[in-house]
């Protein structure tokens, strides 16, 4: 796919998001996922799909569309819908789900010093946060 095309695919996803057409926005972004792009612009639009689906209530399918962008960006030692899926499950509640991608993500050896600081740093802060919903 030209990247013209591609822009202009892009934008109607996020007219169709915008406007909360969630069918039509899931089908436009699964037929770019099928299509020629490169596997780490696949990724993101996994992250976007999770969300169409968060929004249809559908968390079960928010995180197999995290999943799937995960394995699309690992082979290419990328992280951020990783981060992402980790973001979501502390937004649901699941801190320890959320530390343990983060303590894995620290493990790699993709992973720049000053980013495993950052995640170290997020880490703290959700175990304070799991802590303090304990008492």
């Amino acid at each position: 796919m030209d990247y013209q095309e591609f822009l202009k695919k892009v934008k109607l996803v996020s007219e169709l998001s915008q406007a909360s057409r969630l069918k039509e926005t899931e089908e436009a972004i699964f037929q770019l996922i099928l299509s020629d792009i490169s596997d780490l612009d696949k990724a993101g639009l996994c992250v976007n799909l999770a969300g169409v689906y968060d929004r249809m209530g559908d968390t079960e399918g928010a995180l197999g569309w995290f999943d799937k962008g995960i394995a699309y960006e690992q082979p290419n030692s990328h992280f951020e819908v990783t981060e992402k899926k980790a973001e979501y499950l502390f937004q649901m509640g699941h801190n320890n789900d959320s530390i343990r991608i983060y303590e894995s993500l620290i493990k790699q050896p993709f992973v720049r010093e000053n980013e495993k600081e950052r995640m170290r740093k997020t880490i703290k802060s959700l175990l304070g946060k799991t802590m303090h919903g304990w008492q």
